[in-house]
């Protein structure tokens, strides 16, 4: 028996999918230090033959070339994904005993001051490390660069936790870290 390299296996489950060999690539980037699966709409790829590109790439990272074939597919991945998202962050929210009195967003008027109110419930101030800008969050700490990697997760380990939670449960829609910038149009950068 040979065996094959990954991204070879991974090209003949995407053609087991119904993808047309001709648009994607399977590549290792050593930037990424992962292998990437880029899809073209070239592919013939369809919404329905998103689980079988999601089996068939394991935990690989996948690009859609298209932005609205992109974003339908990273919301499938995440409703797959939100159950086991929702269940571990509930638990370390219980084991460090901030469960218990978790800020629900139905008491507040925006999500920006759900924000500040998860932040105070995890002893930091308000406006500290989340900023509002437009219908999104954005997780900015002013420390943001710090070197010292136990003390910044120290203090932000709570919010970040606490953020998925709110995240996973849907009462969070648009929350992003500095430097996960999205996929832009030529158009967008004009």
């Amino acid at each position: 028996m040979i065996d094959l390299p990954p991204e070879q296996v991974i090209e003949e489950r995407l053609l087991e999918c119904g993808l047309n060999p001709s648009g994607f690539t399977v590549k290792y980037e050593d930037y990424l230090q992962s292998i990437e699966i880029t899809i073209k709409p070239e592919a013939s790829a369809t919404s329905d033959k998103f689980g079988c590109i999601h089996k068939a790439v394991d935990l690989e990272i996948v690009t859609f070339s298209d932005q609205k074939m992109d974003e339908d597919f990273r919301d499938f991945t995440m409703e797959l994904s939100r159950p086991k998202i929702l269940e571990d962050a509930r638990q370390s929210l219980e084991k460090i005993g901030k469960l218990e009195g978790f800020p629900v967003r139905s008491a507040f008027a925006n999500d920006k001051q759900d924000a500040e109110a998860l932040e105070v419930h995890c002893g930091l101030g308000k406006g500290e490390a989340i900023k509002g800008k437009g219908n999104s969050l954005i997780f900015f700490p002013e420390d943001f660069g710090s070197t010292d990697y136990d003390a910044f997760y120290g203090k932000y380990s709570c919010l970040l936790t606490a953020a998925s939670y709110a995240t996973a449960s849907g009462e969070w829609s648009g929350f992003y870290f500095v430097g996960n910038e999205g996929y832009s149009t030529e158009e967008d950068r004009k």
